[in-house]
């Protein structure tokens, strides 16, 4: 499977919930640094995947969904046990736990676009799978009716 989107999509519609290590196994290691995690950071920042440690999604403060910031904050703590830090920036887990532990899981949005991407895949095939079941079926009359005509 080539997109990591779908992959990481139907990993945690699979398991239910997946840590951010489990996650990490499902990107692909391009750059192997932040860039790899910006398809993740996107799924979190549109709302597709739920990270508990972020706050209310309606929340406007456009800083707590900026995809950058996601990014490097993933890629530092998808090994980290406590702290984790990447550039200038740093975390710490508060209260117990690891990093790399947190938990993410599948939005209802997310649901309903994996659900809308398995429809339109289908209507896809249906529609190819038609068209040529017409084209031979077209191919054989016109090519019987011209026999019919060239016996005359």
């Amino acid at each position: 499977m080539r997109n990591t989107a779908i992959k990481i999509l139907r990993g945690l519609e699979e398991n239910g919930e997946l840590s951010l290590e489990d996650i990490s196994k499902l990107i692909p290691s391009k750059f192997g640094d932040h860039r790899d995690y910006y398809v993740f950071a996107s799924l979190v920042a549109t709302g597709y995947v739920d990270d508990e440690s972020l706050p209310d999604p309606n929340d406007s403060y456009a800083r707590n969904k900026k995809e950058s910031l996601l990014a490097r904050e993933y890629y530092a703590c998808c090994g980290a046990e406590i702290t984790a830090s990447f550039r200038n920036l740093s975390w710490t887990k508060a209260g117990g736990g690891n990093l790399k532990d947190q938990p993410f899981t599948l939005t209802g949005k997310g649901s309903l676009f994996l659900s809308e991407y398995r429809s339109k895949r289908f209507e896809r095939l249906f529609s190819l799978g038609t068209g040529i079941f017409v084209g031979i079926i077209v191919a054989v009359v016109g090519a019987y009716v011209r026999a019919e005509l060239s016996s005359l």
